[in-house]
């Protein structure tokens, strides 16, 4: 397929760094991998090709049994280009038929007889060959069948290949899965694969190389391992053992032909080493190997340096690459630097690896991109599926990249600063969770580097109304569910953690040896619990019996005294369980009442008691302990012309983002940024992805590193090193992390948002005296009308009604104290903030947005009087950047409420928001909350009606207590001051910036949602 290049794009990948080029190598042009074998086979006749259970091949044998394959495919008619189906068990025989079809000019396409013999005749009827090695089942097409030998005979003249293979020909295809249900047969070409095998050599020398054939025959990497040793005179050793897991016959084979090169899925490859730690005796069964490879799946770092370190003479190569492109096209030699994560490495020869965007432009280095792949390692496309083809083999405008076409992965990737690409998800791994895109192979890599943890593969189950994640685990006997529980916790932000853990001895294998996600899924199915299984355990007609129900349709589980959220609950199920509740029981419950009562029986006390709990208290005793500080210490102060490096805690949240963007471009100084992640590598990942969701581009934003922490934890989770370097380095920290979330108990918050908060103190107040720039809120007081001044609270002041105003209120007494000990602290004091002036980038987890697209949800919108502040993000961020100036020194104890001088009726920008239809229209609130409710089922209109139900039936507005308008009773002098000097506007360019966002945010939200809007006609 030829096509036509387009007008070279601007710029050009190799100046942005999405271009990684393999080296330019020569290769014979002429030459198929049918040439490189012959040549082989006529340098070293008498040489052993091929060691099997129970003997031995000569090159000279295989030569003569492959000719008769050759043979009788020519006589029933096969040529070049056509398609030869081997369904055979035996891999002998299968290494023979390969060779002997190619001969003659076709391409082999492996079948396994094991599948289901429905499968096997739609797949022969779809392939249509021109003949069939092996038996076809009962029902396949009618075909000539060629019988293949394993055993040396007398020669026959063979029929000579009429037209021998040319280097652009197809050589093999596979099978591979499609998203139809429909298998995709990926057809690739001699020069690709002759490409692949010489660059091999290159690489790792192999002549005498012995392989062992340690992949199933019908995934493409038996291809190398049974094909690439009969190019350079190596031998292949075809085991016989009873399954993939066979691993005392895959050591003794080892062992016995002195194998020096294999490779493994890393599922499988986890389990060796498992083993080999466990059973150190086994180890000299590996005394002949040089070189293991490993692909198919994400290599966990900490199983391949274990290996590493118990065989110092075995390389570790990670290899990369899919089907459709000659087998791997990158690879990365393993070393001791790559102890945290491991790259994909570099495109082999003659390959390339391109990193583009959703709209096809090259991605900035540091950036995460699709993986396009191009050069000679593509294949031809998908056998007689041109559509699919055209989907992901794409024309190539790019004149540095060989080639007229690129392969889009769906495999997303970015590249280091090294050069080396690094691997970061599927497409077909990212789901939508509780609103929130989520890549389940974050989440498994994190998991796995508890120590102990063998195997983990996350799951989305959709039974329920809603999906929630599951994660299937095998670990040693100390590792428990809880302490899984907690390390993803602490590894992980709250969103991606898995709803439920389940324990296997083993997580079920496919025959690549890649986990079996399908086995996983059917054993969830089977597993889901039935309305009946509350029958035994509750009365009938129970309240207990009916909330049991309603947990099982509603949220995919049941349990009798089992807590809601160790069963996989959350805030959001909560909420769907708050509107259940009142279509059963006709009681209205706060949602924080259901997230306070966690079992089905306290539960239903509160639908018996028939009204909300009182909000919690925070007792005095709690308080006593949470403002208590301690001493600080003396420390020295650093000098005028060291400023020292930026702490920012908190760059992967809404308004940390933008101060990160901020400070890059404002403050000169380097920035560590903490982030709550498994290692350095995940937590840079994490930053550049918050940084392109908002609108920028990392590779753009320079002076910024990444460090995996924990502000729960002492020392921020830091190792003794990490957290010296800080306290010497450090000159500021800006605190703009903690945890949101208004729906929860101040003892929910306090070990992040009090006790974090404190470590923070602590370290500003070691080694050397360090300023501290902490962001609040304008709710630390008691009442939304209560006047607010820029000065501290003072601590007999009344604590206001949520726990996460609470929290905050105890972390400015604590700054106080801080304050009284000489440790220059700051707080920025922060309302609704509002979408980025210039761009529209809004918070989407904030009340205003969430409401703003229900509206756009259901087609209308509700009557409000509310008003809202609107402080546009950027604004914000400008502001945090400025005090971080060491040359305009902030003076202790400083308080600025940041609140933009002018506030938005919130019916403006209902009225002012725009569907596919136009405006929407208005009506009565009791309808719209009738028609939110309809569509419970949906997460995000779960979390608005969690904030939106009315407290009581006497509210007047359906959006009071939703958001406060800020400004009200608010002094912000010292806050229009500085904005004034830095030359910021606040207020004229509103109705600007509120088009802006409400544009970008219908358009984002209908492109995305548009096939799930409601349709209903409003009465």
């Amino acid at each position: 397929m030829t096509v036509a290049r387009t007008e070279r794009l601007c710029p050009s990948p190799a100046q942005v760094g999405a271009l990684l080029t393999g080296p330019v190598r020569p290769r014979p042009i002429h030459q198929t991998v049918v040439d490189l074998i012959d040549q082989t086979i006529r340098r070293h006749p008498d040489a052993t090709a091929i060691v099997h259970p129970t003997g031995t091949l000569t090159y000279r044998d295989v030569d003569r049994l492959a000719d008769a394959v050759t043979t009788d495919l020519l006589a029933v008619g096969a040529r070049r280009g056509d398609f030869v189906a081997l369904l055979l068990d035996d891999r002998v025989g299968l290494l023979v038929a390969m060779l002997g079809t190619m001969r003659s000019g076709a391409a082999f396409v492996p079948f396994d007889r094991a599948w289901p013999a429905l499968r096997q005749v739609r797949m022969l009827d779809g392939l249509s060959p021109v003949a069939a090695v092996g038996s076809p089942p009962d029902g396949a097409p009618a075909l000539p069948v060629i019988d293949v030998r394993t055993e040396p005979t007398t020669p026959r003249r063979p029929t000579p290949a009429t037209d021998r293979p040319r280097p652009e020909d197809p050589i093999y295809a596979f099978f591979t899965s499609g998203s139809t249900g429909l298998p995709k047969c990926a057809v690739n070409l001699h020069h690709g694969l002759v490409n692949r095998f010489l660059s091999m050599t290159e690489r790792f020398a192999a002549d005498g190389a012995v392989v062992l054939q340690n992949s199933a025959h019908t995934f493409d990497s038996s291809i190398w391992q049974l094909l690439w040793p009969l190019t350079r005179g190596g031998t292949v050793v075809i085991p016989d053992r009873t399954g993939i897991l066979d691993f005392d016959a895959t050591l003794a084979q080892i062992h016995r032909h002195g194998v020096t090169m294999t490779d493994f899925v890393p599922s499988i490859f986890d389990l060796l080493v498992e083993r080999l730690q466990h059973r150190p005796r086994d180890r000299h069964l590996l005394a002949s190997m040089r070189q293991v490879f490993i692909g198919g799946e994400a290599a966990k770092p900490h199983t391949v340096q274990a290996f590493r370190r118990m065989f110092a003479d075995i390389r570790v190569t990670n290899t990369y690459g899919p089907t459709e492109a000659s087998i791997g096209s990158v690879f990365h030699a393993v070393t001791d630097d790559d102890r945290q994560v491991i790259p994909l490495g570099l495109p082999l020869p003659n390959t390339s690896v391109l990193l583009l965007d959703e709209h096809g432009q090259p991605t900035p280095r540091g950036e995460i991109g699709e993986i396009h792949l191009g050069g000679v390692c593509l294949g031809a496309g998908y056998h007689g599926d041109a559509e699919r083809t055209g989907q992901v083999f794409v024309p190539n405008p790019y004149d540095e990249v060989a080639g007229d076409l690129l392969y889009r992965t769906g495999d997303f990737g970015w590249v280091r600063e090294d050069g080396l690409l690094m691997f970061s998800g599927r497409r077909d791994a990212q789901v939508q969770i509780a609103g929130i895109r989520v890549d389940l192979g974050e989440i498994e890599h994190a998991l796995t580097t508890l120590l102990g943890v063998h195997q983990v593969k996350v799951v989305v189950d959709e039974a329920g109304a809603a999906a929630t994640m599951v994660c299937f685990y095998s670990a040693e006997r100390a590792v428990t569910e809880e302490a899984l529980r907690e390390h993803a916790r602490t590894a992980l932000p709250a969103a991606l953690v898995p709803g439920r853990f389940v324990r296997l001895a083993t997580l079920p294998l496919l025959s690549n040896g890649k986990v079996d996600q399908e086995r996983l899924r059917r054993r969830l199915a089977g597993a889901a619990p039935k309305a009946t299984d509350t029958d035994a355990a509750y009365p009938a007609d129970s309240v207990e019996a009916r909330i049991a129900e309603i947990w099982t349709r509603v949220l995919g589980f049941s349990a009798n005294d089992d807590d809601f959220y160790c069963l996989g609950g959350t805030s959001l199920g909560a909420a769907r369980l708050a509107v259940e509740f009142e279509r059963a029981f006709a009681i209205q419950l706060d949602v924080r009442d259901l997230i306070r009562s966690t079992t089905i029986a306290a539960q239903a006390e509160l639908v018996r008691r028939g009204s909300s709990l009182p909000p919690p208290v925070v007792t005095p005793h709690q308080l006593a302990d949470d403002l208590r500080l301690g001493e600080l210490g003396r420390v020295r102060v650093r000098r005028p012309d060291d400023p020292g490096v930026i702490l920012l805690v908190g760059a992967t949240g809404f308004i940390g983002t933008h101060v990160l963007a901020a400070l890059t471009a404002h403050c000169g100084r380097q920035i560590v940024c903490l982030v709550r992640a498994t290692d350095d590598e995940a937590a840079r990942h994490r930053v550049r992805s918050a940084l392109s969701a908002a609108g920028y581009r990392p590779a753009e934003l320079i002076g910024w590193s990444a460090l995996a922490g924990d502000l729960d934890k002492p020392h921020l989770g830091l190792v003794a090193a990490d957290w010296r370097r800080l306290c010497r380095q450090v000159g500021t920290i800006v605190d703009a992390g903690g945890r949101v979330d208004t729906l929860r108990d101040y003892a929910d918050l306090r070990a992040t948002n009090v006790h974090g908060l404190r470590t923070l103190i602590h370290l500003a107040g070691t080694h050397v005296r360090k300023r501290i720039i902490s962001l609040s809120t304008t709710t630390v007081r008691h009442a939304p009308d209560t006047p607010l001044a820029e000065s501290f609270l003072p601590p007999w002041s009344t604590l206001p009604p949520d726990g996460y105003s609470q929290s905050k209120w105890v972390g400015e007494q604590l700054l106080r104290a801080a304050t009284e000990q000489g440790v220059p602290a700051a707080v920025v004091r922060l309302g609704e903030v509002a979408a980025h002036s210039r761009t529209g980038h809004a918070n989407p987890r904030s009340s205003v947005t969430m409401i703003l697209r229900l509206c756009l949800r259901l087609g209308v919108r509700p009557p409000t009087r509310l008003h809202v502040d609107w402080t546009p993000v950027d604004l914000v961020a400008r502001v945090v950047a400025a005090l971080t100036d060491p040359h305009h020194p902030v003076p202790p104890g400083t308080v600025l409420n940041v609140v933009a001088p002018t506030s938005v009726p919130v019916t403006e920008l209902l009225s002012r928001l725009r569907a596919e239809a136009g405006a929407l229209p208005e009506v009565p609130y009791d309808r719209f909350l009738d028609r939110a409710a309809d569509l419970v089922g949906d997460d995000e209109t779960a979390r608005c009606l969690a904030v939106l139900r009315p407290r009581s039936a006497a509210a007047t507005d359906a959006l009071t207590g939703v958001c406060h308008d800020a400004l009200v009773g608010t002094d912000t002098v010292r806050a229009a001051r500085l904005a004034r000097d830095l030359g910021l506007d606040w207020g004229t360019g509103r109705d600007v910036g509120v088009d802006t966002m409400l544009d970008r945010l219908a358009r984002t939200y209908l492109s995305v949602n548009r096939p799930h809007l409601s349709t209903a006609t409003v009465q």
